[in-house]
């Protein structure tokens, strides 16, 4: 059954799921607000933790809560800010294993988040590390949508909007406390829209930069042709040594490749270091002078 959800989305969507109308009431659409842990603060980072909760009629409903391995060490500094240290996501699974099951979740939901284009990078490129395409569900940004909703802050992160709108933290940076939070806020943003006789989806779509989900990452496609024989490599994620040039020096990284993508306007290797067992280099692929594979040992 794993392999049958996982095949729905290796090949790429062939059409965008339909929006609900723009006169359709907001409490009629379901919503699925999501957040995300990471090791890091790059929009590449791998994820920790992902959560999520429905919202539909003005209440918030199911939770999903998942700690995520991230197939390497977590850096001190990102235990400092979330909690989560190596122990305790040695024994999860990884996001190949979660990401599908919750992609089906997500089916015909409107997806929400607070400061979306980070979210959806995550979620995006975890997916593209996989070979999995993320449906381009719509997102709406609570960010976006209370700079237009609320008086001018000196802050619009969710932390400082929870203190100001007296909305309860249970812990900020674990994902399941940020997106319930995330929840209480957007619904709260909404109802300020409905009074302002402004409650239908199509004007919450005017206020929120609406956009897709996979519009940031997707699965490596071509390749130049001095690196053709890296698809295989990836494939079989051969044990290589990667000459890399950028800003006029040549760098020479030994590893093992774990997977590519493209993010943005660029294609990526990430390269698991055989010097620091901890450590996994993305490297985009246009800096890459040479591939040479490494004798098995």
């Amino acid at each position: 059954m794993v392999n049958v959800v996982m095949n729905r989305y290796v090949l790429p969507p062939k059409t965008l799921p339909t929006l609900p109308l723009d006169d359709t009431p907001i409490e009629d659409v379901r919503f699925v607000v999501v957040d995300t842990e990471t090791l890091g603060t790059r929009p590449m980072s791998r994820m920790v933790e992902v959560a999520t909760v429905e919202v539909k009629g003005g209440r918030i409903g199911a939770q999903y809560d998942q700690l995520v391995f991230p197939k390497c060490a977590i850096p001190p500094d990102a235990t400092e800010v979330h909690g989560i240290n190596d122990a305790m996501v040695r024994e999860q699974p990884t996001a190949e294993r979660v990401l599908p099951d919750l992609f089906a979740k997500w089916e015909n939901a409107v997806m929400v988040a607070h400061s979306a284009v980070y979210d959806e990078s995550i979620l995006s490129t975890e997916a593209a590390r996989s070979n999995m395409w993320i449906p381009p569900l719509p997102i709406l940004d609570t960010l976006q949508l209370s700079r237009q909703v609320l008086e001018p802050q000196h802050s619009n992160s969710l932390e400082a909007l929870c203190k100001i709108l007296n909305i309860p933290q249970m812990r900020a940076h674990r994902a399941l406390s940020d997106v319930l939070s995330t929840a209480e806020l957007f619904l709260l943003l909404v109802e300020r829209l409905r009074r302002a006789g402004t409650g239908r989806f199509g004007d919450l779509c005017r206020v929120s930069n609406l956009s897709r989900m996979g519009t940031s990452a997707r699965p490596l496609q071509g390749l130049p042709p001095h690196l053709i024989l890296l698809r295989p490599a990836l494939l079989s994620h051969s044990d290589v040594e990667i000459h890399y040039r950028k800003d006029g020096r040549t760098s020479i990284f030994p590893g093992t490749l774990e997977c590519g993508y493209r993010h943005g306007q660029h294609n990526y290797v990430e390269l698991r270091d055989h010097r620091q067992r901890g450590r996994i280099w993305s490297l985009r692929i246009d800096h890459i002078v040479a591939l040479r594979p490494l004798p098995v040992q």
